[in-house]
């Protein structure tokens, strides 16, 4: 396999007979947590993958168990709205821009994902994982929305229900679950993953190349203005849950997180606040 970059927080290779770019995220003192740093390397990557349509797949995994926490938990109290502000806008246009890149993206979640991490998924055209792995869209937990592609992508991408189910319910979602819904294509134990990846990446080799190209393309267009208003719609609901900052109260140490009760919270500022927000012409920003 040829290494190709020299990135701080995912490794990169290329495996020249199927045409597979491997990406792992690999800062495991951040738990994978996606840091703007880890954002910024994998927005240039895919940049850069745009124009490489003679690679075939790439395949993102991680160098920990759970493909990632999504949020970095033990900084999470002193992080400002204005951070995670950026950090959700930056992975919702990376997961917009997956589902249109030329290659087939596959994400291996291991042992599972929660918060960013289960989002960062939505963007993969298959997404694999253990037998065992449980996903979380645990973001209310942590006083926050799933507003980088839980709400509307979910929604847009599997059953509404399940969507509904896995957001509003707060539990882990278990095989089951994520195969009945679609949102696993397959599972794996530890003796039959490296078969299985090998299977999935070599069918996708044969495929005749223009041609799946097109028909990725053909089936995001079926979905886009559904996925472009939902952008927009998960922003301002982002922007008005902050007001409370309850992720702030969300400390390590603390095992019960000190929420703002809902009747504490003023209609009239949340509804001004997703009022005031005119529609952006330009997703990116």
């Amino acid at each position: 396999m040829q290494t190709l970059f020299n990135y701080t927080t995912i490794s990169t290779r290329l495996e020249k007979t199927t045409r597979t770019l491997f990406v792992t995220l690999n800062r495991p003192d951040w738990q994978n947590a996606f840091r703007l740093e880890m954002l910024f390397e994998l927005e240039s990557l895919f940049a850069w993958c745009t124009s490489k349509v003679e690679i075939n797949t790439i395949l993102i995994d991680s160098s920990t168990p759970l493909f990632s926490t999504g949020l970095e938990y033990e900084t999470l109290a002193t992080t400002s709205a204005q951070t995670l502000s950026k950090i959700n806008t930056k992975l919702q246009k990376i997961i917009f821009s997956m589902m249109q890149l030329p290659q087939t993206v596959i994400v291996d979640l291991g042992e599972g994902a929660e918060t960013l991490g289960s989002e960062f998924a939505l963007g993969a055209d298959l997404r694999i994982a253990s037998r065992s792995a449980q996903v979380r869209f645990n973001h209310g937990h942590l006083g926050l929305v799933p507003a980088a592609g839980g709400m509307n992508m979910l929604s847009t991408l599997i059953s509404p229900a399940f969507a509904r189910t896995w957001i509003l319910g707060g539990v882990p979602i278990t095989k089951t679950g994520l195969t009945e819904s679609g949102f696993l294509a397959h599972a794996y134990t530890s003796e039959s993953k490296a078969e299985l990846v090998s299977e999935i990446l070599s069918g996708i080799a044969k495929l005749a190349p223009v041609q799946r190209i097109q028909a990725k393309l053909g089936l995001f267009e079926t979905v886009r203005a559904q996925l472009e208003a939902g952008i927009v719609m998960d922003r301002k609901i982002a922007k008005a849950s902050m007001v409370s900052e309850d992720w702030r109260s969300k400390r390590p140490e603390v095992p019960e997180s000190d929420f703002m009760p809902a009747k504490s919270m003023s209609y009239a500022v949340k509804l001004s606040l997703i009022k005031s927000d005119e529609v952006p012409r330009n997703l990116d920003h």
